[in-house]
């Protein structure tokens, strides 16, 4: 059997360091780095684990919003097809680019509710006890992926997020914009969804 010139290199790269750790120069050494390797496992495997929940279920989230703006969805999540005028409480319009403050993601304003329109038990979930979120304008993110390696969508409070610069990568942008305007710093939407945002 032949073996590829490549895998002997990787195999050489992970054996001489690994020798290197291994080789004790007294027994009680390999003890202590193998405790080591093993603390440090059960140390971190839990918060990995947890990790890849969390990150499931934010993309079990998005699946649900992605649906919504398709013809047969009913509209929740700022993907709703109506007209809306705005109001003066409306901080940010389709296009813009934002910074959610508390979960340190950028992302792309593609829709908004003046009042957020959504199930009751995803509002209970993002909301938690803020209440008083359901009562604010909530808008439909696109996450940049370089935040979320998974694309994503969220349905945000206006009061967690930030005007912020600079473009999105994501699989929709192009769905929803013609391009990114370099002068006033936003994305130009598409006339298809011009339509519901007038004045946007």
């Amino acid at each position: 059997m032949e073996i590829k010139p490549e895998i002997i290199f990787i195999g050489i790269l992970i054996l001489v360091p690994a020798q290197w750790f291994l080789s004790p120069s007294e027994t009680g050494h390999l003890k202590y780095h193998l405790n080591s390797l093993i603390a440090t496992a059960k140390q971190y495997l839990p918060d990995f684990l947890t990790m890849k929940k969390d990150s499931e279920a934010e993309a079990a989230e998005s699946k649900a919003m992605e649906d919504e703006t398709n013809p047969d969805g009913n509209g929740a999540y700022g993907m709703g097809r109506y007209l809306r005028q705005r109001a003066p409480e409306v901080e940010f319009r389709v296009g813009d680019v934002v910074y959610h403050k508390k979960l340190g993601f950028r992302g792309l304003i593609i829709g908004w509710d003046e009042l957020a329109i959504a199930p009751e038990k995803f509002l209970k979930v993002a909301h938690g006890d803020n209440k008083h979120f359901a009562t604010q304008p909530n808008y439909a993110v696109l996450i940049d992926t370089r935040d979320r390696f998974t694309p994503q969508m969220s349905y945000v409070v206006q009061e967690n997020i930030q005007l912020d610069k600079g473009t999105i990568w994501h699989p929709l942008v192009e769905k929803f914009f013609d391009g990114f305007d370099e002068k006033r710093l936003k994305y130009i939407m598409r006339p298809v969804y011009k339509q519901y945002y007038p004045d946007d």
